[in-house]
């Protein structure tokens, strides 16, 4: 605004640099003869205040300042054509990858579960049939050695557990014949196992020799750990019962016959080693045992995925319609039929409830219904997967602690396992990050 006396000159160089819009100048006169208090700040400000058409005229002004500054009007149609911009990528988005059927992320995860469950379905068939060649080497080559000398230690075992009652009853009374007989039976089982166990390690040799598979998958160590000292045990203690029973039963048919104490401990040591022992040459089977009755189970599961997402079409159809709002008010401002000040009141008004609303409730949507379930699904086939792939080394790892030290042909066959060679998966991570778009207008009015 500028003020003039009546009579006064105005430099119009002066007034066109200061009022560049002729709706930016309010002219007013006044006498020359006017009091200075009439000219005082305040006197001015109230005169303004209660002008009628100053607000509007400020209002126009500013509205056309925004037009004619090139900078200030594209600062606005940038800001709409972003939103809308940013309106249309994530419609793009969501449409490319949760309501088409063909480039879904529900479709690309069933394939990538579905491909995953092949693959397992295929490791599955790989081990059993490694699992064959353990079991067919070990029927044809190891099996009667194994299970005839462990059925030799259960029956000298129990035939022990009877020359310990014997022993006892004969420090009080005399034994039978039966009695006796049982002890010259243990006697010479026990000098047949004893055979057996030195002849044991060659007699493994010789069927690894033999083996049609040369060597390899062949359990060489079926006393593994602390088996070899058990082994040993029962080696040594063989030979002190053979002797004690035989210069026991000399006399045993014909008087009372006292027994010191250490007989007693070494038959039940020897007892629970020769129990031990069995186990130990028995281990490798339950083993493979163990093994099949997994790969069976296993086998047995279909891996099938079944998932199915239906897109909240109401708030879609809403979502479609916000994007054509803005397209339109962005049209309608940039065509001058919108002024910069309906333009932000009607986003000041109606953006929540058209276009932040309904983006909320879409995102919510996808993130419980979809993503949530995905998320879960992946999960799933994770602690599958993770359970199969361990429990499958585990037992490959078990296993080889039998077999040559030089014989790797187990480790070969689990390094063949595809999943080594396939490109990394983190089933770690399974975030779905949104774009949220905010229209921000920096309004001076």
């Amino acid at each position: 605004m500028r003020l003039f006396a009546e009579g006064a000159k105005v430099d119009n160089e002066t007034e066109s640099k200061h009022c560049e819009c002729i709706n930016e100048c309010e002219m007013i006169s006044f006498s020359s003869a006017i009091s200075s208090s009439q000219l005082s700040r305040k006197s001015v400000l109230s005169r303004i205040l209660h002008s009628p058409d100053i607000a509007e005229r400020f209002i126009a002004a500013t509205e056309t300042r925004h037009r004619v500054e090139s900078s200030l009007m594209m600062k606005t149609v940038t800001l709409l054509t972003d939103a809308l911009a940013a309106q249309r990528q994530l419609h793009r988005m969501i449409s490319t990858h949760v309501t088409v059927t063909q480039t879904s992320i529900t479709t690309r995860i069933s394939k990538l579960l579905t491909s995953i469950g092949d693959m397992m379905r295929g490791h599955i068939a790989d081990s059993i049939s490694l699992l064959s060649i353990l079991k067919d080497v070990y029927l044809k080559h190891v099996n009667y050695l194994a299970t005839g000398l462990s059925s030799q230690l259960q029956d000298c075992d129990s035939l022990t557990a009877e020359a310990h009652v014997i022993a006892i009853r004969a420090q009080s009374t005399v034994i039978s014949t039966t009695e006796a007989e049982r002890l010259q039976l243990l006697k010479k089982k026990l000098e047949y196992l004893l055979t057996s166990l030195i002849d044991f390690g060659s007699m493994l040799d010789k069927a690894a020799r033999n083996s049609t598979r040369h060597w390899h998958y062949f359990p060489d160590r079926l006393l593994t750990g602390g088996c070899n000292k058990i082994f040993e045990s029962v080696n040594n203690s063989l030979q002190y019962q053979i002797d004690w029973l035989d210069s026991f039963s000399q006399t045993v048919g014909s008087v009372v016959q006292p027994v010191n104490a250490v007989v007693f401990t070494n038959m039940t040591n020897l007892r629970n080693n020769m129990s031990s022992l069995s186990e130990c040459l028995m281990s490798y089977k339950e083993e493979l045992d163990n093994f099949n009755d997994e790969m069976t189970e296993m086998s047995k599961m279909t891996f099938t995925i079944d998932f199915n997402y239906e897109p909240p079409a109401t708030t879609l159809f809403f979502f479609k319609k916000n994007e054509d709002w803005l397209d339109h008010i962005t049209n309608q401002y940039i065509a001058n039929h919108m002024s910069k000040k309906a333009l932000a009141e009607m986003i000041v008004s109606e953006v929540m409830s058209k276009v932040t609303n309904v983006a909320n409730r879409l995102y919510s949507d996808i993130e419980l219904s979809l993503f949530a379930k995905l998320g879960s699904l992946i999960d799933e086939q994770e602690t599958r997967m993770v359970s199969f792939y361990s429990s499958l080394l585990q037992r490959v790892t078990s296993l080889q602690r039998y077999m040559f030290v030089n014989d790797t042909k187990l480790q070969q066959s689990m390094r063949r396992l595809s999943i080594w060679r396939m490109p990394i998966v983190n089933f770690q991570i399974s975030k779905v990050y949104v774009i949220t778009v905010a229209l921000s207008f920096c309004l001076e009015f």
